[in-house]
């Protein structure tokens, strides 16, 4: 049976509508008492563990091997070789082809008529047109080789060195974990452009960046089951894995 409020002055019971429950406090119709009843309020009932639960693993079966990239393991190694030429962006491959065309006839012809400010002029241009003339040129040719021993994990870009790509050699037994995340690589028209990236969290916490340019999340989730299965790493999830 539920326990009726009084009056602390005169012990009237005190009616419903002059109780508020959510300032806990009440009138007296009797006496015209304003009290506080917080000391004669049930206990709030403990709150259910709302903690979130670790994150699972997602069980992504065996990937298959995408196209364009090998991968060979043996007792001793493994390696992995990436070809970059099916993975190179149209739009990229259109705009420097564009910007050359208009920049280039215009410095050849400051050249032959000696208008050396023209090509002063130009100068910024002419360094943004053989910019992205490099970086198209490394995507059609470039390999990117990956060997994981049981030691050392080693990654190369050749045979032309990439800007912000350089290479890498990490202690294989600091590898904790490996996964893959999604980033805005450029816009176009204001739509993104996703590419994925692959990432190592060492035992220390510090996590590195070991390759990305990927199209597809299947390419890179493809190589990060290779490795963690060579170096026989637990697949964990991971807060921004996809």
């Amino acid at each position: 049976m539920q326990e009726k409020l009084s009056c602390p002055e005169c012990r009237s019971v005190i009616a419903p509508d002059q109780i508020n429950i959510t300032m806990l406090l009440a009138k007296c119709s009797n006496c015209g008492l304003v009290f506080s009843f917080e000391d004669r309020a049930p206990a709030p009932a403990p709150k259910p563990d709302t903690a979130p639960a670790p994150p699972q693993a997602k069980d992504r079966g065996d990937i298959p091997m995408p196209p364009g990239i090998q991968a060979q393991a043996l007792l001793s190694e493994l390696n992995i070789q990436i070809s970059w030429r099916n993975r190179v962006d149209g739009f990229l491959t259109l705009f420097t082809v564009v910007w050359n065309i208009f920049v280039i006839p215009f410095a050849v012809f400051a050249v032959m008529s000696g208008e050396l400010q023209v090509l002063l002029f130009l100068s910024l241009h002419l360094l943004v047109g053989a910019g992205f003339l490099y970086v198209l040129i490394s995507n059609l040719i470039n390999k990117t080789l990956i060997q994981v021993t049981r030691r050392k994990l080693f990654i190369e870009h050749t045979p032309l060195p990439v800007p912000f790509r350089g290479n890498q050699e990490i202690d294989a037994q600091d590898i904790r974990q490996l996964h893959v995340e999604e980033y805005v690589a450029s816009t176009t028209n204001g739509a993104p452009n996703m590419r994925y990236a692959l990432h190592a969290r060492l035992h220390s916490g510090k996590r590195l960046e070991l390759m990305k340019g990927f199209k597809n999340p299947e390419e890179g989730l493809y190589v990060e089951q290779q490795i963690e299965q060579f170096l026989d790493i637990e697949n964990q999830a991971e807060a921004k894995e996809i």
